[in-house]
């Protein structure tokens, strides 16, 4: 590296804001020691939200395109929800099952018969629609009976029990603490321990951010596992 200092200040911010969305994903909300810990989306979802039959997704087991698109039709209920204002997060198993999906095509394929000549005709019924990039952030587009499905693979996710988490962004809020004249949102303090006020060789810099999430609407929010 041509500058070991900003190496080490990159690896650190990468790792805090990694940090942040692991409390986002799985925080519960509690009170330690006076400290005070918010919900994250994996704990809202499971004592809240729609709960869906993941057994089978990214792996071994009989959960088909059928019976996901069951699932997407109870979810995504126009009468509270969309699929344009959700954000669907899979860990790498699921990413790569829904890639298979969609691209199964010919499941889609029905043959039809006028006078002698078969046809096929396609129905795109679940397939690839494309990608794009929202804030950094790589979407894969997918086409369903029930609006465009934006997929985002979340290596959080991978190793744990949850398959998918569908989490509509305009129920949700992120709140960083602020009041009485204090902002809590992401801070940098730079040598907060140096060699003058500490008696040893060395600094330390503080990055700091006080924040949670604020949920609404709870059937606007899905978890399979």
């Amino acid at each position: 590296e041509p500058n070991e200092f900003a190496r080490i200040w990159r690896e650190k911010l990468i790792e805090h804001k990694y940090d942040i969305e692991t409390s986002l994903l799985f925080g519960s909300q509690s009170s330690v020691d006076g400290v005070q810990y918010t919900q994250g989306a994996v704990d809202f979802c499971l004592s809240y939200g729609n709960i869906f039959d993941g057994s089978g997704m990214g792996g071994a087991g009989t959960k088909s395109q059928d019976d996901f698109l069951d699932d997407m039709s109870q979810f995504l209920d126009p009468r509270h929800n969309n699929a344009s204002a959700t954000l669907f997060m899979v860990p790498t198993d699921v990413f790569n099952w829904l890639h298979k999906l969609s691209g199964y095509f010919m499941a889609n394929l029905k043959q039809t018969s006028t006078g002698s000549t078969n046809t096929l005709a396609g129905r795109a019924d679940f397939s690839i629609a494309g990608r794009k990039n929202v804030y950094g952030v790589d979407i894969t587009q997918i086409f369903t009976p029930y609006g465009v499905m934006n997929v985002t693979r979340n290596v959080h996710l991978d190793g744990t029990q949850v398959k998918m988490l569908g989490v509509n962004m305009g129920m949700c809020k992120y709140r960083p603490l602020i009041g009485n004249g204090l902002n809590r949102d992401t801070a940098i303090y730079v040598g907060v321990q140096t060699l003058e006020n500490s008696g040893v060789d060395r600094r330390v810099d503080l990055i700091q951010t006080e924040a949670g999430m604020e949920w609404q609407m709870p059937e606007a929010h899905a978890i399979w596992k």
